[in-house]
């Protein structure tokens, strides 16, 4: 006997959950769970009884389990083409020695069967023959042995689910030692369901963005559209599917408020991820459970649009774990009779829109969930179910809250012809009864599972054989679904992918037509470009030249501190008496500019001006590369924020401040070359703003003279002659004394008035004292601009005569020396830190759009970049759909053979 547990226990090791099966395991229809039987190299000739014992109580497991009658003989023959083919698979995955082992193991259960085949070839005929019967037979007559035979299965089954979990966990004891999972995969490749999983995302993303049509592609692909009243219990079947409670729940309330769709996979560890996210819920922890719950249910919420109730985004839940079915369900908002207070008032018709839109697809298999607690005559979704598919070929029919109904005292007849169909004019392709809980949310799913199976074997319907054992229990209906799927699957892949080869050339033609020769760049491509183009233009602000960049910020720094020197500070001096006074004056109003650090706060918006000016002019050079117009949005864009987030640090203020006040602190001219080298530059900005305040000045009388009225076809307004004639009257004053203070006094003002008012003329003060401000200002440049031309070769006379001092030319010295070494210490800041500080933030403000795909549509558009982002998205769909299907034709040819 020792030597019978012994085999007995081999078996257990060997059998055909144990083994680790290969690469996408089988998943066509009426799958079943084949038993491996036992035995082992020692056992000998004498052990023939025992043998033939087994053999007949394995062979009446397979018969009441439903696997035909050949089982024993389709894995006899299984078994023989493994060792046949030297059980390759099986090397694959383990190391030589175990592999070995358990190939001789095989063989010596292959040969075993074949000796104890011929002692029970008769019974297994027999009972072949009662199966076949009794699949025939729906309703036997004699009900007390049917019922005892259901009773005998039913228990059976609960030991065959037993020994299946004992089984994975064999083979996850065995991946300890070989370092393989129990579900593994050849290295690199995906399962099937994953693939198909990323095909529907990549659909969903596709026709979210394509406007090729309104009809959604991904709705053609086959799901398990699950729809049902609101309330009915759609949620829990989902969850008995998934084995986990993992959607938000309400006593009443609508918490479904978006499609669902989610992967179900098998996989050694019962977790969820949604697949947007790297997060992983581990479904065996309830803080893990219930975070998720709050995750599904915030993502809902941030879905839907302000003053709607539902959304139509969907969500993508992936969820794995020992023995789950592989398919893809899409939960859907469940379907209401009246909007209640907060909601929208078409909520209604949205959600029956939605459902329609999903079950129109003919390739979705509808899980029509029924409430079996409520009068049938309330349901609306039956009602659907019928319009969408009248003739039931792609229809599940779900009744939930048996066991409720039943101690309601709804009665069983009514509950008989519900489930065969006939109470509804809808049809199915079959009808199932499950009870999903005992309204206690805190069960989990294992004491569901378990009160299922308790009701079903006490149940009077199951008692009484009204209803047949298939159609009990959501265990039967997961199976039943699953077949389904699969095989809508198998028989639609192929269109698919015709479809989308179609789609493709006609993208393609379309592409060459348009933008021949030219490359199909997306949004992502040109993005990148983009943000290279980016980086690459602010990194070669540091290869301008030194004196490039002096150049440019001389020119700006005279544009921004011109206007103070001019108007305040050197007019202020000019009203002195004596070149000792001017200089004095001149010392005073620049040290104070200086060491308050206005002067140098001005010199730094100037380089951040000039630096950022630059780099546009750099980006502007961009736009006549390829594709490059599309981007433009996008230049624009990272210019504005780094603007925004680029600030000059308060130490390099602090530096400016130090130089500047070096300069100042040279007050004379010691060499003739930097005497001329003041006089140009005094020359060149006097000239600069005569010219410019002459045009003011122009501006503020209009066209005074015959010529420009005559050329210009124009005339002046009544303002416009006033000014003109105050502008006549103050001529007079300057004219009269032309070192005149730069002030107009009050008896000035009046006399001006007066002559005005003679003329018929009224004129206010302000208006005196504006056109006074531009006489004079023009007034007293020229009398400088002729100072620096009689200054031109003062830099000697100056020492004789004191006529000859020339302060003026002095000042224009300190100020070009303030200037100088102000520009060569923003350029040293320039090129040592901010062009460096620059491209981090151009870097950051790139990676930031880069991960925001709402913002990339919004700044890189164009019909050129929305055909090519079609036309990639289109390829790569096809790509998958070829390799989902060819994956898929292996499956079917292990299967064959």
């Amino acid at each position: 006997m020792s030597s019978v547990r012994q085999c007995k226990r081999l078996a257990k090791a060997l059998s055909s959950q144990a083994l680790h099966r290969p690469p996408y395991a089988a998943i066509g229809p009426h799958q079943s769970n084949v038993l491996v039987l036992p035995q082992c190299r020692k056992a000998s000739s004498s052990s023939g009884t025992v043998r033939s014992w087994i053999l007949k109580r394995v062979y009446g497991v397979i018969i009441i389990v439903g696997v035909t009658g050949g089982g024993l003989l389709v894995f006899k023959y299984w078994l023989d083409r493994q060792v046949d083919n030297k059980l390759s698979w099986i090397k694959s995955y383990y190391p030589s020695g175990v592999s070995e082992k358990i190939s001789d193991g095989l063989v010596n259960i292959s040969n075993w069967i074949k000796t104890g085949t011929n002692n029970s070839s008769s019974s297994s005929s027999s009972s072949s023959s009662s199966e076949a019967r009794t699949v025939v037979d729906d309703r036997p007559s004699n009900n007390d042995e049917l019922i005892k035979l259901q009773k005998d299965v039913n228990m059976l089954k609960n030991k065959l689910s037993s020994v299946e979990k004992e089984n994975y966990e064999l083979r996850k004891e065995l991946s300890k030692h070989t370092g393989v999972s129990p579900n593994a995969v050849q290295p690199g490749q995906k399962t099937l369901i994953e693939m198909y999983s990323e095909i529907l995302t990549l659909l969903t993303e596709f026709d979210a963005k394509s406007p090729l049509t309104d009809r959604k592609l991904v709705h053609s692909l086959p799901q398990v559209v699950v729809v049902g009243d609101q309330s009915a219990g759609k949620t829990s079947v989902l969850e008995m599917v998934a084995n986990a409670r993992i959607f938000p729940r309400g006593a009443g309330e609508m918490m479904t408020r978006s499609p669902v769709m989610v992967t179900l996979s098998e996989g050694s560890d019962h977790v969820a991820m949604f697949s947007d996210s790297s997060t992983v819920y581990d479904l065996k922890k309830e803080a893990q459970l219930k975070a998720l719950r709050h995750e599904i249910e915030k993502r809902m919420r941030a879905s839907v649009s302000d003053g709607q109730t539902v959304s139509s985004v969907p969500i993508s839940l992936v969820v794995k774990g020992p023995q789950i079915k592989r398919m893809v369900l899409i939960d859907l908002p469940g379907i209401i009779n009246t909007v209640t207070t907060g909601m929208a008032a078409n909520t209604r018709e949205d959600i029956m829109k939605m459902c329609r839109q999903y079950m129109q697809n003919p390739n979705a298999i509808v899980m029509c969930v029924q409430d079996g607690s409520v009068d049938a005559e309330r349901s609306i979704v039956t009602d659907l179910a019928s319009q969408v598919d009248p003739n039931g070929h792609r229809t599940i029919f779900v009744l939930t809250k048996v066991d409720m109904a039943e101690s309601n005292g709804l009665k069983q007849e009514r509950i008989l012809s519900i489930l065969d169909g006939s109470l509804f004019p809808m049809k199915a392709l079959g009808y199932y009864a499950v009870v999903t809980g005992r309204g206690n949310t805190g069960d989990s799913i294992e004491q569901i599972q378990r009160y299922e199976r308790e009701y079903f074997a006490k149940s009077k319907l199951f008692q009484n054989g009204m209803l047949r054992e298939a159609q009990l229990s959501t265990r039967n209906m997961i199976s039943a679904v699953n077949d389904e799927f699969w095989k809508m699957v198998q028989e639609s892949i192929n269109d698919q992918a015709l479809l989308f080869k179609t789609l493709r050339y006609n993208l393609e033609a379309e592409w060459r037509n348009k933008f021949p020769g030219e490359r199909t760049l997306d949004r992502d491509d040109l993005f990148e470009m983009s943000k290279a183009d980016i980086l690459t233009q602010a990194a070669s602000l540091q290869v301008l030249p030194p004196t490039k960049w002096e150049d440019i910020l001389m020119n700006s720094l005279w544009d921004q501190i011109g206007p103070k020197v001019l108007d305040e500070i050197f007019v202020r001096a000019a009203q002195s008496r004596s070149s000792d006074e001017f200089n004095t004056v001149v010392d005073i109003e620049l040290h104070k500019w200086a060491d308050s650090l206005q002067l140098a706060s001005l010199c730094a918006n100037v380089g951040m001006t000039t630096l950022f000016e630059q780099l546009h002019n750099k980006l502007a050079d961009l736009k006549g590369g390829k594709f490059m117009t599309l981007s433009q949005g996008l230049r624009e864009e990272v210019e504005r924020l780094s603007r925004e987030l680029h600030k000059w640090e308060s130490y390099n203020i602090d530096q400016l401040k130090y130089v500047q006040m070096s300069a100042l602190d040279d007050k004379d001219v010691t060499a003739e070359d930097q005497w001329q080298s003041s006089v140009e530059f005094m020359k060149s900005t006097l000239s600069k703003q005569v010219k410019q305040a002459s045009s003011d000045l122009s501006a503020l009388k209009g066209p005074s003279s015959f010529s420009q009225r005559w050329l210009g076809w124009s005339s002046q307004t009544k303002q416009q002659v006033e000014r003109q004639a105050i502008l006549e009257e103050l001529d007079k004053f300057l004219k009269a004394e032309p070192n005149h203070p730069n002030k107009l006094f009050v008896d000035e003002v009046l006399t001006v008035q007066r002559s005005l008012k003679n003329k018929g003329l009224i004129v206010p003060e302000k208006e005196i004292q504006l056109a006074w401000s531009h006489a004079y200002r023009l007034h007293f440049l020229q009398q400088t601009q002729q100072k620096a031309h009689n200054c031109q070769k003062g830099f000697l006379l100056r020492q004789h005569s004191p006529q000859f001092a020339c302060p003026e030319v002095t000042f224009f010295w300190r100020v070009q020396q303030v200037m100088q070494s102000s520009a060569r210490t923003l350029r040293v800041q320039i090129l040592d830190r901010e062009v460096r500080q620059l491209e981090q933030q151009l870097k950051i403000i790139l990676d930031n759009i880069g991960n925001d795909e709402k913002r990339k549509r919004d700044l890189i558009r164009g019909n050129a970049v929305d055909k090519a982002e079609q036309l990639k998205q289109v390829r790569l769909i096809q790509e998958k759909l070829d390799s989902f299907r060819q994956s898929l034709l292996k499956q079917q040819k292990r299967q064959t053979n």
